[in-house]
């Protein structure tokens, strides 16, 4: 016993010492923290005169960016999984259409070798924004070693798009794949009891096929053509491109593949994909004849858009600097995510924590009305049903609530934006997807093929409800009619949104996806349109005369601040990728947390 004491006083000892160290840098860094504030200079940027403006986004599109928490950020590095880049949409379409009126700024360069891509919409608002920037006739220019079909997007809004002789870009269309595990599952003994209503809600097919069904590829092929429709309407509207080139007969693109010699540059250029094939000093040299030479860094006179973006004025840059102690306020709340019962992460749509949201907005008087802002593949039925809920009470209080949809809508996304007076999609929105599943897997098979069996008593003669027990033709039965009930309430309450039958909502849903411009014909939403005119219209349901967006804020605490002013949180991840990818997958495994087990969730959506 005594030594056992020894040990434990000695590791007290220990954690003592460590707690005072701890307390001791921390001490430090905000000494540090304090000082360097106290007698660092704080520069403002200054844009050059004649400057370039450089718009080179990295990663993906967001439609609003929330202030991070660097501390929690650096958690979440610290295990692998911390967030892809992201830009704000507001912030480049903002920069655009500040630089474009801006005397100092002579003209427009896109590098986007770092832009992964982002839904159809928010690509396409940044598009029809460069557009704008063009036509106050100040020249656009695109640089590219290579170019992504979402980048490319992009460059055909310019003036002059130059693209790397060793480089390439090819329109070969849009992609939809997913496994299917139907002979994995065989093969491992484990049985996927599968509840689902309709004949289109493929959520499930992976657990029960080894192809995609007949019905799946159809809807899929549907809506993924009217994407790729769009997409190419949006670049021929910029660029005269050779028909064979957007054809998507892979023999017509082989045709002028080989008029080029088999050089994927020279077939882009002679294709009219692209203006010139340049090296990147050449690029420079080019754009140098017009904004001139900066001999410092070599390069041609430019400033960055994030460099930019802080030289604008607070009245610009603070999305709520109007609407600050306005009480014409139209409230606009984010839906981004999957749909999951409880609070759930930053990167989700917790039921919980939208309700407690969109309830705030219905006791703040300066809030006229909302605007819920949808971009999501749906996800727990019970959690969707919570949000839905505290949307009606918003409109019994008198605020009325838009839907907007942003890229996707779809199941428990339109699940919740039923709840509004009005739906209002972008074109290329993905949206329907009216159905639900229930997926309960068991694994009695997979443990008794290595001899590992399950017994027990119960207090009664319910079937028993566990992996480690078949499910009961009885038990299948209460849940497959729970899943036809929650079905019954979806086609209900769209149909008491929307004005329309159950029969003629059951004919639109069953798991069926649709583009905004298909739901329009098919009475689903009310009209296509932005956030902006979302916004517009919540304010003249709600009889304003000067409406004013509030956008969502976040206020760092004090350690919180500290952490970001000291560049902490900002580091690559320590941890090996593949633990990223293992908490990735529990993140998602851990997304189907429905009290009931039923979903409304589209997963090809995603």
């Amino acid at each position: 016993m005594k030594f056992l004491a020894s040990i434990f006083g000695k590791l007290g000892t220990i954690l003592s010492n460590l707690r005072r160290y701890v307390a001791h840098i921390l001490t430090v860094l905000v000494i540090i923290f304090v000082v360097s504030a106290i007698f660092s200079p704080s520069e403002e940027p200054e844009v050059p005169e004649g400057a370039m403006l450089v718009l080179a986004p990295k990663g993906t599109l967001v439609e609003f960016r929330v202030s991070e928490d660097p501390i929690q950020k650096a958690i979440e590095e610290a295990l692998g999984n911390a967030a892809p880049p992201a830009e704000s949409l507001y912030e480049l379409i903002t920069t655009l259409e500040q630089a474009s009126q801006d005397d100092r700024i002579s003209g427009l360069v896109l590098e986007l070798s770092q832009f992964s891509g982002a839904g159809l919409n928010k690509v396409t608002l940044l598009a029809e924004a460069i557009q704008e920037f063009k036509a106050s006739g100040k020249p656009v220019y695109a640089m590219g070693s290579n170019y992504s079909q979402s980048q490319y997007l992009l460059a055909s809004q310019a003036d002059h798009v130059f693209l790397n002789p060793l480089g390439g870009a090819m329109l070969e269309g849009f992609r939809s794949e997913r496994p299917y595990f139907a002979e994995l599952l065989e093969k491992l003994k484990v049985k996927v009891n599968v509840f689902r209503v309709g004949d289109y809600k493929s959520a499930v097919e992976p657990y029960l096929l080894s192809e995609m069904s007949d019905e799946a590829r159809e809807n899929l092929s549907g809506w993924l053509n009217e994407q790729w429709q769009q997409y190419l309407v949006t670049v021929q509207d910029a660029r005269e491109i050779s028909d064979r080139m957007v054809s998507g007969n892979f023999e017509d693109f082989l045709a002028e593949l080989e008029a080029a010699d088999m050089d994927m540059a020279m077939a882009a250029l002679n294709t009219g994909m692209v203006d010139e094939l340049l090296h990147r000093e050449e690029m420079r040299e080019r754009i140098i004849e017009v904004a001139g030479r900066d001999d410092e860094h070599h390069s041609f006179v430019q400033i960055s858009h994030r460099t930019y973006w802080q030289t604008l004025p607070d009245s610009v840059t603070n999305q709520n600097f109007e609407s600050n102690g306005s009480d014409q306020q139209v409230a606009i709340i984010f839906a981004k995510g999957t749909i999951v019962d409880g609070s759930g992460l930053p990167t989700e749509v917790g039921g919980d924590r939208l309700a407690s949201e969109l309830r705030d907005a219905r006791f703040d008087d300066n809030v006229k009305a909302v605007v819920l802002r949808v971009d999501s593949p749906g996800g727990s039925a019970f959690a969707s049903e919570v949000i839905r809920q505290e949307l009606l009470n918003l409109r019994e209080a008198g605020k009325p609530v838009i839907a907007s949809m942003s890229s996707v809508a779809a199941s428990g996304g339109y699940w919740i934006s039923a709840g509004a007076d009005e739906i209002i999609a972008a074109p290329s929105t993905i949206t329907g997807s009216i159905g639900v599943f229930g997926l309960i897997p068991t694994i009695d098979e997979t443990l008794a093929e290595v001899g590992i069996n399950f017994d027990g008593v119960s207090t009664t003669n319910y079937p028993a409800f566990s992996q480690t027990q078949p499910i009961t033709p009885e038990l299948g039965a209460v849940v497959q009619a729970s899943i036809d009930a929650i079905y019954d309430d979806f086609l209900d309450l769209v149909g008491e949104a929307r004005g329309m039958t159950r029969d003629e909502v059951h004919a639109v849903a069953q798991g069926q996806v649709w583009s905004g411009e298909r739901a329009l014909e098919l009475g689903l939403v009310d009209t296509l349109g932005t956030l902006a005119d979302a916004v517009a219209r919540a304010g003249e349901l709600a009889g304003l005369e000067s409406p004013k967006a509030k956008w969502p804020s976040y206020e760092p605490s004090f350690m919180q601040q500290l952490f970001a002013d000291l560049g902490l949180g900002q580091s690559h991840a320590a941890m090996p990728e593949v633990m990223g990818q293992m908490r990735e997958a529990y993140l998602i495994f851990n997304q189907f947390n429905d009290p009931r087990g039923a979903y409304v969730r589209c997963i090809e959506c995603e």
